[in-house]
């Protein structure tokens, strides 16, 4: 993994990191959002791979169902959730707390566009004891920074959004 914090104080993009125990589920998260008192749209970030075994990472709230049909129309493969040993075994990042982004190799990311109207977006920096918050007016400079391959998944193609 790449150290984003490094990376973004070099870029001059704004974020904040904050420390604290490790989080593996949303339940875990929301309690520690309030105990460190960071603010931000909660996402997860799904390790997908499609048949040939190319990874994606797909960005969206943490209470969003994920239309897999959807995603495949962006990408123009099916793509499925990785096993978690895959996972780990090729990131290092256990379930529940993969990054969007900042990987050694350039992974695909596709973002939820609802996401886009929000102030700031909260994710988990490729650990589990941290948590990043970034601008989301940022997201672009960050991938274009890390020069990501990036997709957006329409608002409209994927409304099962649950807000909590």
């Amino acid at each position: 993994m790449i150290d984003l914090a490094k990376k973004f104080s070099h870029a001059n993009i704004y974020f904040e990191l904050y420390h604290h125990r490790a989080i593996y589920t949303n339940e875990d998260a929301l309690v520690v959002k309030k105990e460190q008192g960071f603010t931000g749209t909660e996402t997860k970030s799904l390790f997908l791979k499609d048949k040939k075994d190319n990874n994606y990472v797909y960005l969206t709230f943490t209470t969003k169902q994920t239309d897999f049909k959807a995603l495949g129309k962006i990408i123009g493969k099916r793509l499925s959730i990785v096993s978690s040993e895959h996972m780990e075994e090729q990131t290092g990042q256990k379930q529940g707390a993969v990054s969007p982004f900042g990987y050694e190799e350039q992974i695909p990311i596709i973002i939820d566009e609802e996401l886009l109207s929000k102030e700031k977006l909260v994710f988990a920096p490729g650990r589990p004891d941290q948590t990043m918050a970034i601008k989301t007016i940022d997201l672009n400079k960050i991938i274009q920074l890390l020069k990501i391959p990036m997709f957006l998944m329409p608002a409209n193609e994927n409304n099962n959004h649950q807000t909590k």
